[in-house]
């Protein structure tokens, strides 16, 4: 950890600690350099961050925050309600016509930390940009993340969620996470067995497989189109 560059309890300014945040938190604009040079960033993260590339850099954005919790008074419970596998889902129900309720959906993953040195939850001055810590509530939708440090033993990131029907005016919220590791489980394929049972099996096989590789599924429309795919690969394998 010598040679790590340490963000979190640094600065208590938003630029500093997660500057592709700060258009999302403040009347300030985002600059161009910034935002490549965190595209560049993401390009080596998604080669070394394994599992988390599935769930990061947009692929969770707008998924339902089903919980979020301190566990062992220090440690992080985040679990989403998947988006990818929720627009799925809902495309695949309506295609075929299904009498499943798709308010009912739910898809869960989780992401844990171990090993916490950092969590807090926080608001962000809109005009100076400076972080406050708030205590933890129930929040209902993950917007983004920035991966501030990832290495070996060592991950700071930096999560933009949003509260529904705040009394704030603010209603984003900066949860800001230093750990050893971030661990994920994933439980999409159970809850997918208990709505739709086996008959869709090969279909959800199919949408993991390309999802796995980098694909981007969270959003319907691509979804309907995907499930075509299946289908047209399907009737070639009579």
């Amino acid at each position: 950890m010598n040679n790590i560059t340490m963000k979190i309890g640094t600065s208590n300014k938003i630029q500093d600690v997660a500057p592709t945040f700060v258009e999302n938190f403040t009347y300030s604009e985002l600059s161009k350099s910034v935002c490549s040079a965190y595209e560049t960033k993401i390009e080596d993260y998604k080669k070394r961050i394994g599992k988390a590339g599935k769930y990061f850099f947009y692929h969770s954005h707008d998924s339902d925050i089903l919980e979020i919790k301190k566990t062992n008074r220090k440690d992080l419970l985040l679990r989403l309600n998947d988006r990818s596998t929720l627009e799925f889902a809902c495309a695949l129900i309506d295609k075929k016509g299904l009498d499943i309720d798709k308010t009912s959906l739910e898809f869960p993953v989780e992401f844990i930390s171990s090993g916490t040195t950092h969590l807090s939850l926080n608001t962000v001055d809109e005009t100076r940009g400076e972080i406050y810590p708030c205590r933890f509530r129930q929040l209902s939708e993950y917007l983004y993340e920035e991966i501030l440090v990832w290495e070996k033993g060592h991950i700071e990131i930096a999560f933009d969620l949003w509260k529904h029907n705040s009394i704030n005016n603010n209603h984003r919220y900066l949860l800001l996470l230093s750990c050893k590791q971030l661990k994920i489980n994933e439980y999409q394929s159970e809850a997918w067995r208990k709505f739709f049972g086996d008959t869709y099996k090969a279909y959800y096989d199919y949408f993991e497989t390309e999802r796995n590789v980098g694909r981007w599924l969270s959003d319907y429309s691509l979804c309907e189109k995907l499930i075509d795919e299946i289908e047209g690969q399907l009737t070639e394998e009579k």
